[in-house]
């Protein structure tokens, strides 16, 4: 037998058409590290194991290769009222800052387990650099999205600063986002902009598929994710615009990505947590981490006026994140955890 080589891969595949747009959802469990067997990926995962700002879809694949992909960016202060005097606030540098080093690790575990390589400082800054600057037309995504996050200051947050059930709370978060979830998948709808113009597309097309099984013939529904159309501008050359409407002159591309893989992802994990929850065999993350990071922020509301609401935007180049420190931070922790 004639054994062809195979060339091993140098970097993960990607397609240019891809717009490769990701966000973070705030999880209630740590992650489960006795899936990760090699010492080395299980002593990264260790130290972020309590991080529960997750990225979603996870894309390690722009990370590790150095490629753009799209922030999505909700378009007003994330907030929620949890008192007739309190105001809780998602702050977008610490939230993004946490985050994207959530991102930077598993970018190396994958790429550890499945590459056989480490990341390149030179990449990761070259993907945070072009994303960074990068704005897509991503309607939907964004209210849904600032929907999650009012969610988790709507139940978890609140629960906290009251001191009422923290079970309850997770119960009625993961419930909030599974309902939303489930709605827009059963909608199959989703807006889009190009060249100012609006329109409603569809995520998926459902399609019968008839086979034989066990000589007998069946019918089948296969739900095929669509490619929906995006919008995109790079601010890079140009100074950070105030709002989505500054758009005149600046360069435009149209790519392509899969809302549905947003919604499908999301809900599985929702419906994972809940039946956690039910058999009440793990331990929830509490709130307390994300207060005392400053990630959310408790404040008066007579303190939440236009300078702090201009503090608390989406709309920056976050140029004060900066990945290749948490590369440095990264291999640090896992020669300390190698040595213990």
């Amino acid at each position: 037998m004639i054994k062809l080589y195979k060339k091993p891969l140098t970097k993960f595949k990607s397609y240019k058409s891809d717009a490769a747009p990701f966000f973070f959802y705030i999880d209630i469990y740590p992650f489960d590290t006795s899936l990760y067997i090699n010492p080395y990926t299980a002593s990264l995962i260790k130290t972020i194991e309590k991080n529960s700002i997750v990225p979603i879809p996870m894309r390690v694949d722009r990370v590790f290769n150095g490629e753009s992909s799209i922030i999505i960016r909700p378009k007003e202060v994330v907030s929620f009222q949890i008192s007739e005097e309190q105001l809780a606030v998602i702050n977008p540098y610490h939230f993004l800052h946490r985050g994207i080093k959530n991102l930077v690790y598993f970018s190396e575990i994958r790429s550890s387990e499945q590459l056989f390589k480490s990341l390149s400082s030179k990449n990761v800054i070259s993907w945070w650099e072009a994303t960074r600057f990068l704005y897509g037309n991503l309607y939907s995504l964004e209210e849904d999205f600032s929907a999650f996050l009012k969610a988790y200051l709507h139940t978890m947050v609140k629960s906290y600063v009251q001191e009422d059930d923290l079970v309850n709370a997770a119960i009625q978060y993961c419930q909030l986002l599974e309902d939303i979830c489930k709605k827009r998948l059963e909608q199959n709808r989703i807006l889009i902009e190009l060249n100012g113009e609006q329109s409603s597309v569809e995520m998926y097309k459902k399609k019968d598929r008839t086979f034989y099984k066990k000589f007998k013939k069946v019918t089948e529904t296969q739900y095929h994710p669509e490619l929906v159309d995006i919008e995109i501008f790079d601010y890079s050359g140009y100074k950070w615009p105030k709002d989505t409407t500054t758009k005149n002159g600046i360069e435009r591309k149209e790519k392509k990505y899969i809302p549905l893989l947003f919604y499908d992802d999301l809900q599985e994990c929702m419906l994972l947590n809940l039946k956690y929850l039910e058999e009440n065999e793990k331990s929830i993350l509490n709130p307390s981490t994300l207060i005392e990071e400053n990630i959310i922020t408790i404040i008066d509301l007579r303190n939440y006026d236009d300078d702090f609401k201009n503090k608390n935007i989406w709309w920056n180049e976050f140029n004060n994140i900066n990945p290749d420190l948490f590369l440095n931070e990264m291999f640090q922790s896992s020669k300390k955890n190698d040595t213990l």
